[in-house]
């Protein structure tokens, strides 16, 4: 489903604000009426996580109900209604005026019911969201799984397998959106580079039953076609249209440009029905030999990977936090991040489009186990999650390629299949861009990487192994990249690497924990993965300072940011961007 837009044909209404809270402690609200009535007795920002709000919810990892009501324009009864929420952790059910409409499993993604039918227009409409945060091994992300984590993991508290936070609540915006009862309901745009053209496909999806004309253009341009429809197909009407757009100027991180395709629908006597804009770059990506080009030109990828997380906020959207995060990219030189470890929210990749930054979009699989890769329950919920992430994000220009996973086990012989299907699955649905798996062990017994189209290793030499040993460590993190590529022959982006300091503290000589140690090792260690021939990237671990489970490896949180958690520049921050505005942020010429 497109995102939501208001025009003449549509409306949309925010339903981010206070809600109505209440903890769920023995999960069993629906069977007490809370459907029909919330007892709540707390109200609570969304979108935010909850666990940051309330001080006795900090570790709260059951179950949540929200409910907030809302009235309707009787203006909007012709239309169709529709409920979307941005992302929820994790198990979510819907009820509008006590009727249930639906339920959405996972985390990171958005889900949209429609409500047309459950909506009353001589009243408040009630809107009841359920959100069971439980932390499981057959979740994705997963946790619970004592038996087979590795020493890192074991222990800590909670009980996640994997080192973030394992926050509860709404995450992004909750939004009322009308659309016409015929409409526009996806579109997917591709494109090519002709010489100095743009060779752009459109894939317009329309509701079921739609007859009419649909006229899709590329504003600004002479791009236009208009095409009869008469109401065929299984999920609705297609519509595919090719054009040509001369001197077309192609999207990279120094010129931002974003064409814009508009789908009108109009009746048999003219009338206009829907329109929606989608907004898109002309630009390609592709592999070759050891080099990642970007509209056929080699590009090296600076930048971090981070996480969605911030004081009281938790994994919360915010467009200030949003804001602040790229001025601090931009200031420090960086031009590309990846999305660890689950697909980010679609603002911030419609904020990257619009200001050049280059996006790896990751899945949520973090920390695969082998029990995981047996049987086809994980393999089938993969699949579903890696759909809705491309189908959301495809239009994105900023987004470069597709990660599936990170961290999980990939010695074990079933996670050869297991990750051979993944690969498969994304590149039917996309194949315009590369896809990797990030990898964290052996990779000459590594059996999933052979399937993919680029390396991506997370490496700690210096910190989590040869710790406080930093000549040892970087010469053992070159010999291993040397290896790496003996192995594979395919190009290589190191998506982590780096050390924990806690700011303020200041050694010399350089001891681990201190901002010395952490500069000396991310500035040391980035020019050894620039200057081998067959890299296409270096991504420090991490952004910002983050939330994490309780552990004796962690002072409170995860601190190996080049920021702190509220976005203060550590030492190597400053390192970083004189290493990366000196002309160290482009590979050595090739001779």
């Amino acid at each position: 489903m497109l995102y939501p837009q208001s025009n003449s044909s549509r409306a949309m209404i925010s339903l981010d604000g206070f809600w109505k809270f209440a903890p769920d402690v023995n999960d069993d609200g629906e069977q007490r009426g809370w459907p029909l009535q919330l007892p709540a007795d707390r109200e609570i920002g969304v979108p935010a996580s909850w666990n940051e709000q309330f001080q006795d919810l900090m570790y709260f990892f059951g179950t949540g109900w929200y409910e907030r009501e809302v009235e309707l324009s009787r203006q909007l009864r012709s239309e169709r209604i529709w409920l979307r929420v941005g992302s929820a952790n994790y198990l979510s059910t819907v009820w509008v005026n006590g009727t249930e409409v639906g339920r959405h499993e996972g985390a990171h993604l958005p889900f949209v019911f429609e409500i047309t039918n459950y909506v009353r227009w001589d009243g408040p409409n009630r809107i009841t969201i359920r959100v069971d945060a439980a932390i499981a091994a057959d979740r994705l992300p997963p946790g619970d799984v004592e038996d087979e984590q590795i020493v890192g993991f074991k222990g800590q508290y909670p009980n996640n397998y994997y080192d973030f936070f394992p926050y509860g609540g709404i995450h992004r915006s909750v939004t009322l959106f009308t659309t016409p009862m015929s409409f526009v309901r996806d579109i997917r745009i591709t494109t090519e580079i002709d010489g100095t053209d743009g060779k752009v496909k459109a894939h317009v999806g329309l509701s079921k039953g739609f007859e009419g004309a649909c006229t899709v253009s590329i504003r600004g341009t002479q791009c236009r076609s208009s095409v009869e429809v008469h109401g065929d197909g299984t999920d609705g009407p297609l519509v595919d249209v090719d054009f040509t757009v001369p001197a077309a100027r192609l999207w990279c991180p120094e010129d931002t440009f974003l064409y814009e395709l508009e789908v009108r629908l109009t009746d048999g006597d003219g009338q206009a029905i829907d329109q929606y804009v989608q907004t898109f770059g002309i630009r390609t990506v592709s592999i070759r030999g050891t080099e990642l080009l970007l509209n056929g030109k080699p590009v090296f990828l600076t930048g971090f990977g981070m996480h969605e997380d911030f004081p009281v906020l938790g994994k919360g959207i915010s467009p200030a936090v949003i804001a602040k995060d790229f001025n601090l990219l931009n200031w420090i030189g960086a031009n590309s991040v990846r999305t660890s470890h689950y697909p980010y929210s679609d603002e911030f990749l419609s904020y990257a489009d619009k200001h050049g930054l280059l996006v790896i979009g990751e899945t949520p699989f973090v920390g695969f186990v082998r029990s995981h890769y047996q049987g086809t329950a994980i393999l089938n919920k993969a699949k579903r999650v890696i759909t809705e992430m491309i189908e959301r994000d495809v239009n994105h220009p900023c987004v470069i390629a597709w990660s599936l996973a990170n961290e999980g086990d990939t010695l074990a012989p079933e996670a050869d299949a297991f990750y051979e299907a993944l690969y498969s699955h994304a590149k039917s649905l996309d194949d315009t861009r590369p896809v990797t798996i990030v990898n964290c062990v052996d990779v000459e017994k590594d059996v999933a990487l052979k399937h993919y189209d680029f390396v991506s290793l997370n490496r700690y030499h210096g910190w989590y192994e040869q710790a406080g040993r930093l000549d040892e460590g970087c010469r053992i993190l070159s010999e291993k990249l040397d290896r790496c590529y003996e192995v594979l022959g395919k190009p290589v982006i190191v998506t982590e690497f780096g050390a924990d300091a806690v700011a303020g503290v200041h050694v010399d000589p350089p001891e681990v924990f201190s901002e010395e140690y952490q500069a000396e090792m991310v500035t040391r260690q980035y020019e050894i993965i620039r200057q081998k021939p067959y890299t296409i990237g270096a991504h420090v671990w991490s952004f910002a300072d983050f939330k994490t489970s309780q552990t004796p490896s962690r002072v409170v949180v995860n601190r190996k940011g080049v920021f702190t958690r509220d976005r203060q520049p550590k030492l190597s921050a400053h390192k970083l961007k004189a290493l990366w505005s000196g002309g160290s942020s482009k590979k050595p010429s090739r001779t």
